[in-house]
């Protein structure tokens, strides 16, 4: 820590306070940590490494689930989803904030995006909750609470990237998200519905004849089924995650030809939009890596475990610990960077200090520090939102609050109650 702390860690907070950008802070901050702090590599290795760190197979399935997302977005399906959620739950009172929740839970198992969620619903759902008379902050702070969940719900982007790096069954995390997202999601319908109830907020929409409920169901159906085609034919064994993607791709642009909504145009664009997320994504995770290599090879995670096993022993009061210094960390850094630079850093602590099960560690490192999305400085959903809804970013950040506790406390089950992430892998023999 002596060398680290120095010529590492102090240049790249002073780059992030600088405002410069996470991807530059990363790459400097090493690039002067290797030329002042004695350590010797050859620059070959360097390039050697930060190429291999995307030259993984499982990431060729990251921009075929990103080009499935965006074609179903462009194609206008996004539509359907929210037609169908407002058939379920528009009924309850809060009814269209539970539809944003609901709505967002079922676009998780199309696109796996929380950038492609807030893009969607969010302006669509915001002004209609508006006219509704929901307050502002409120109608954002739902969106973006929510959103999350495309992240945690299987196919998931971030999860290829987490169980390419720490060598994960990307199978296995894949399974290991569907509870969790589902308990998040039933958690900020249950925040949703307190203070919808206590503020008045909303018109409770009746379900209308059966003809038209019908109607709802069987236009959304071809939508619905890319989750369960893609989960149920991963965790089935009948093709790997990789397979998935290229089958998501082949499955939306079947489903664009049918509702005739493809063209050149369009796929051009979902082609240029999936290079650009791609790419932006990759570059991190190569300078990332570098990063987390250096912190690997100084012993900075056996440091981290001597430190934190001097203050407790309790293996509960640990887990509180550390999930806190995810939470602050989130806070004021890039998710993606994190989970590649925190994942190697804390896998040892979690895994073998603490005995947690490495599905267990990837599902709560990834929604640890997805939380801080939704706090400033750096909180990317509440920069997306707040202009939507056209209220101050801060006022959002309030109004997230509630959210965010629902949130905390599904985490702290993520990590204390194994059963919660690992009870569907062993279901279907993903993991021991």
């Amino acid at each position: 820590m002596e060398i680290v702390g120095p010529y590492l860690l102090v240049p790249f907070l002073v780059l992030l306070l600088l405002n410069v950008p996470v991807v530059v802070s990363l790459g400097l901050s090493s690039a002067v940590f290797l030329y002042f702090s004695g350590t010797r590599m050859p620059p070959l290795l360097i390039v050697t490494e930060m190429y291999d760190s995307v030259a993984k197979f499982a990431l060729l399935a990251l921009p075929m689930f990103v080009l499935a997302g965006e074609l179903l977005n462009r194609f206008g399906l996004t539509d359907r989803l929210i037609a169908l959620a407002q058939l379920m739950v528009g009924w309850i009172r809060g009814g269209l904030a539970h539809v944003n929740i609901t709505a967002s839970m079922m676009f998780a198992g199309v696109s796996g995006s929380i950038f492609g969620d807030l893009a969607s619903i969010g302006t669509i759902l915001i002004p209609s909750m508006i006219r509704e008379r929901y307050g502002r902050s409120f109608s954002a702070a739902v969106t973006a609470s929510s959103a999350l969940i495309g992240a945690i719900i299987p196919p998931s982007t971030i999860m290829i990237i987490i169980g390419a790096h720490l060598n994960l069954s990307i199978s296995g995390l894949f399974a290991a998200g569907i509870l969790p997202g589902i308990l998040i999601g039933l958690a900020l319908m249950l925040v949703a519905f307190v203070i919808s109830w206590r503020r008045g907020y909303g018109e409770i929409h009746r379900p209308k004849d059966w003809s038209t409920s019908f109607r709802t169901v069987t236009a959304a159906l071809p939508v619905l089924t890319v989750p369960v085609v893609l989960i149920g034919g991963i965790v089935g064994g009948v093709f790997t995650p990789t397979e998935a993607g290229a089958a998501a791709v082949a499955y939306s642009v079947a489903l664009g030809v049918a509702y005739r909504q493809l063209d050149l145009e369009l796929l051009f664009t979902a082609l240029s939009e999936t290079v650009r997320i791609t790419a932006s994504a990759l570059i991190i995770v190569s300078t990332a890596f570098v990063f987390s290599r250096i912190l690997t090879f100084h012993r900075i995670p056996q440091e981290l475990l001597e430190v934190l096993l001097s203050i407790s022993q309790n293996p509960f009061l640990l887990v509180l610990l550390m999930t806190l210094a995810l939470l602050i960390v989130g806070t004021f850094m890039d998710a993606l960077a994190n989970m590649i630079i925190m994942g190697p850093l804390l896998m040892p602590v979690m895994v073998d200090g603490l005995g947690m099960h490495p599905i267990q560690f990837g599902i709560w490192l990834m929604i640890s520090l997805l939380l801080g999305l939704l706090t400033p400085p750096l909180g990317l959903a509440l920069f997306m939102v707040a202009p939507i809804a056209k209220v101050p970013v801060l006022r959002v950040a309030w109004a997230v609050l509630p959210f965010m506790i629902a949130q905390i406390a599904v985490l702290l089950a993520v990590a204390t109650i194994p059963s919660v992430t690992l009870a569907i892998p062993r279901l279907f023999g993903l993991v021991q």
